[in-house]
């Protein structure tokens, strides 16, 4: 059964976002635009998790979270509270309502993803049943290819058998200025960027792909060790940003429903 996330959001575009992010997980979002629609939405459809905006148009998030935790069905739903106000008061008001976390505007949709994904244990499934077990006459033409700019060894080797032989021609980076390198040569399917390197980060080197119009179609997921730096302004030319320790499976999977996805 799926974990269904409820968004209680009235902003459109935020919604908008977050729901194109989730479409390559296995999560079920539910939505609802103001206080009373969500609340009816959480008795109902009974969510895993409930993210919370604070500054809804009909009622505080404050007070409705107060009134979901009220309920005996839905007393134990850890609430996620998303506040424009930064103040101690606002966030000892939300954990005094029954808010599990407070995160304060505006809020990457990958710090999102990763507070989602904690909550969750999320356990991805591939969206081809044979994907992890291609035909055996796959050819190299047919094969995906992935580069991998990681400057960990052990790292960069867990995430190269990650991927099946059969199924994906994997290259390995041991740095940003190695990785544009083999950029230069060739452009994989998916770059998949450590933040952290020598000689230049991951970042950096997002930054320049973004920049290359040759490499408009190639999806990147960057991973890293600290969530904050989610809050970079370059995490957003990122298709997909994990944070450490990632779920190899989940790595995988989420990299097959990327290269899937239309442009």
């Amino acid at each position: 059964m799926a974990f269904k996330v409820l968004y209680v959001e009235d902003n459109p575009l935020n919604t908008f976002l977050i729901r194109e992010m989730l479409t390559i997980t296995d999560y079920e979002l539910l939505e609802a635009v103001n206080g009373k629609q969500g609340f009816e939405v959480a008795l109902n459809a009974r969510p895993d998790l409930i993210i919370m905006d604070v500054g809804l148009p009909d009622v505080s998030g404050i007070e409705l979270t107060r009134h979901i935790k009220s309920q005996t069905e839905l007393k134990n739903t850890p609430v996620i509270a998303l506040t424009g106000d930064a103040s101690e008061e606002v966030a000892a008001a939300c954990r005094a309502a029954g808010c599990e976390r407070v995160l304060h505007k505006p809020v990457g949709r990958f710090l999102l993803l990763d507070t989602i994904r904690a909550y969750s244990e999320l356990k991805v499934t591939p969206t081809n049943p044979n994907a992890l077990n291609p035909p055996n006459g796959a050819t190299t033409d047919n094969k995906k290819k992935v580069l991998i700019a990681e400057d960990n060894r052990d790292l960069r080797e867990i995430f190269s058998h990650t991927f099946n032989p059969r199924s994906f021609s994997v290259k390995v980076a041991v740095d940003g200025r190695e990785a544009l390198s083999q950029l230069e040569q060739e452009i994989p399917d998916i770059l998949i960027l450590d933040v952290n390197m020598p000689y230049m980060t991951g970042l950096e080197v997002l930054t320049r792909v973004r920049q290359d119009a040759r490499m408009k179609h190639m999806k990147v997921i960057v991973v890293t060790g600290n969530a904050m730096a989610t809050h970079a302004p370059e995490a957003e030319l990122a298709d997909l940003f994990l944070v450490k320790p990632v779920n190899i499976v989940d790595l995988m999977t989420f990299a097959q429903r990327l290269i899937a996805k239309p442009n």
